[in-house]
């Protein structure tokens, strides 16, 4: 996600397109993960993002940004973000950064994270192309379950324990099929998940996530909340289909998708190479429009960040 000054200090940023095979418009996760790249303030992490997607991107053509500080003071600072390609606007947004709080007396919590299998436990998609983190979906029949309020954190100098073990989840994967196989050969492994939208059922989603390898500036927190930005664009419009029989990524009931406007939220620093779990819900879908939100888990079962996407999603016949 690496962005080079194209404007002579004037604000003006380039950087290459992620190519998608088979796509034939720009990943928006790129232009999340680009505009948080753009609005580095020195000393500040970034607090939150709000872009709203204008037009639709070409792969094959570069994308400018262009930045404007709006404010830049001791704890916040506050940029205007707008991405194009020539005099084409693709998106437009506001990226909030805030230099991170050393006192000692903060208010904190978090809720608890729902009772799901572990990263080891769970299947690998097996293509995913808008992205190169390693994604583990956990697909239900039924709703998630969440345990009561947990003490946040881990007492000073010990280590994080997997939250999974300290709230002492019990997980029992539903049986799947065998596939039939020959006379006398061993049955046939399952085949993996998809993330197709197909699979009926609650309107929620819950994903095992994390980057094969960390980023370049592995110490640079900003650099890990670009790569989340550029991750949680993947999986949530799956959750708005989940509860619509037929209704999924190449369906022909489907005749358009799209996301018209994403947030991201971060709460806590956290590293993308590390196991994450994006628990996703639609609560409505009307109007030719669905709503997700979701939270962001580490492996302690805190909340680094939080997430809300508005979609189009316009039925064949309509």
């Amino acid at each position: 996600m690496a962005l080079v000054d194209i404007g002579d200090g004037a604000g003006i940023w380039q950087g290459p397109n992620v190519v998608l095979p088979g796509y034939r418009r720009l990943f928006g996760g790129q232009l999340l993960a680009q505009a948080i790249a753009a609005a580095g303030a020195a000393g500040k992490v970034v607090r939150s993002l709000h872009l709203v997607f204008i037009a639709e991107g070409r792969p094959d053509t570069p994308v400018s940004w262009s930045v404007e500080a709006l404010q830049d003071g001791r704890t916040f600072a506050t940029r205007s973000v707008v991405a194009l390609q020539g005099e084409r606007l693709l998106a437009s947004g506001l990226v909030s950064l805030h230099a991170p709080d050393g006192s000692g007396l903060r208010l904190e919590h978090s809720i608890a994270p729902p009772a799901v299998p572990p990263p080891a436990e769970t299947a690998a998609v097996a293509q995913l192309g808008a992205m190169a983190f390693e994604t583990r979906p956990v697909l239900l029949d039924g709703p998630l379950a969440r345990a009561p309020l947990p003490t946040v954190g881990s007492p000073p100098g010990h280590p994080v324990e997997p939250f999974w073990l300290r709230f002492g989840y019990r997980y029992v994967p539903k049986r799947q099929p065998e596939t039939p196989a020959a006379s006398g050969d061993a049955p046939a492994a399952p085949p993996p998940p998809a993330l197709d939208g197909l699979a009926v059922g609650p309107p929620e989603l819950a994903v095992w996530m994390r980057s094969p390898r960390p980023p370049r500036d592995a110490a640079d927190q900003v650099s890990h909340q670009a790569l989340l930005a550029y991750a949680s664009d993947v999986t949530m419009m799956v959750a708005a289909m989940r509860p619509h029989a037929g209704v999924g990524f190449g369906s022909p009931a489907v005749e358009a998708s799209a996301v018209t406007s994403h947030t991201i939220s971060f709460h806590r620093p956290f590293r993308v190479d590390e196991w994450l779990l994006f628990v996703q819900e639609s609560p409505a879908a009307a109007g030719g429009r669905a709503y997700i939100r979701g939270d962001w888990f580490d492996e302690g079962g805190e909340v680094v960040a939080s997430c809300a996407q508005e979609i189009l999603i316009r039925l064949a016949g309509d």
